[in-house]
């Protein structure tokens, strides 16, 4: 008698908890990854800060969710987050993941989620026995992007197409709501609308607030244009997430008599379906800029200390301002408009940098 082997859909966890644009780098792969795999029940665990980036994205089954120690509005004291953690961990083993890819590395973590095969980087100055399962080839460290180092991860499971684009899927609903908010203030949405986006985690890579308001009015007077201002809510002072409402006062302020709509936004999400609304983004190298990358806008970003040829916006024209002194303080506003105008030239050439 000939019996039919059933085998069970491949089982894939990606392991990604770190930072916003580092999660959205990961999302080419992910998409080859249900390519190469279209039965594959792929899982991500991601963290509480950002996991938002996945919503909506159909190339995933599952996010699981781990917790920060410094991100406290998830409302576990901390018993509590551990205890998350714990269970967290019991129910990754349980599910036997056949291939644990560890994006972000952590061997030792990730060697006791219980998968049956470890995929990462080599681990600087660890041994041999303390590496993952299976070595990916070196890569071009500071010198390749985080896109094309994901898709060399993806490569060791046979996928051939994980270079992009980046993706993130705007919330219908919140889309409309800030789409009516905007209406009610006087934005024009058949005018061309510039996003600025203030925030930045580190003062190193902030941009000052004169710079903004004197570039907002240049290219509202020169371009005709209108800007969409975000920033994230809060009080500088806040310990676990420290707003800019003081400096977005100020710029708005300063700028009463410009077509300058405010766009504060609290979440992640909220912040996608902002940007989507906006034609070109001007912004410090962060979570914003990738959201912008993957929304598939043109940007204008300021790099302080990062690695630029690692976290440049992934797929689309962009151009990038950087000074000596790492400081995006230093960028003048004269080299903004300069940029502003040459990442003009590249749009109109059709230039998508890679």
């Amino acid at each position: 008698m000939a019996f039919n082997i059933v085998r069970a859909p491949l089982k894939i966890l990606v392991v990604r908890r770190d930072n916003i644009g580092d999660l959205i780098c990961t999302t080419p792969l992910l998409h080859g990854l249900r390519g190469k795999y279209p039965e594959a029940w792929i899982s991500v665990l991601a963290s509480s800060y950002n996991r938002e980036v996945l919503d909506g994205n159909p190339d995933v089954n599952e996010v699981l969710v781990f917790l920060k120690k410094k991100q406290k509005s998830h409302g576990y004291g901390r018993l509590g987050m551990l205890w998350n953690r714990w269970q967290l961990l019991r129910s990754i083993r349980k599910q036997r993941f056949d291939h644990v890819i560890l994006a972000n590395g952590g061997w030792r973590y990730g060697h006791t989620l219980g998968g049956r095969q470890t995929i990462g980087f080599r681990e600087p100055g660890e041994p041999d026995h303390r590496q993952p399962d299976v070595l990916a080839p070196d890569h071009g460290g500071f010198d390749e992007h985080e896109v094309s180092k994901m898709a060399t991860l993806g490569s060791i499971l046979g996928v051939e197409e994980a270079l992009g684009p980046l993706r993130v899927f705007p919330n219908a609903l919140l889309v409309l709501r800030q789409r009516q908010l905007l209406l009610e203030a006087g934005w024009n949405p058949e005018r061309p609308s510039i996003a600025f986006h203030i925030s930045a985690r580190k003062a190193e890579r902030r941009w000052n607030n004169s710079s903004f308001v004197d570039l907002a009015k240049n290219l509202t007077a020169i371009y005709g244009v209108q800007v969409l201002f975000f920033w994230s809510p809060g009080g500088k002072n806040h310990l676990m997430h420290p707003g800019d409402d003081e400096d977005a006062s100020l710029i708005l302020n300063s700028l009463r008599k410009v077509p300058v709509f405010p766009c504060p936004s609290d979440s992640i999400a909220g912040l996608i379906a902002g940007l989507s609304l906006a034609d070109q983004v001007v912004c410090s190298d962060g979570g914003g800029m990738h959201v912008a990358a993957a929304l598939q806008k043109p940007v204008l970003c300021f790099f302080g200390p990062s690695e630029m040829m690692k976290w440049h916006p992934w797929g689309v024209p962009y151009v990038h301002l950087q000074k000596p002194s790492l400081q995006v303080s230093d960028i003048t506003v004269m080299e903004a408009l300069a940029g502003f105008d040459e990442l003009q030239g590249k749009i109109a050439s059709g230039l998508s940098r890679i």
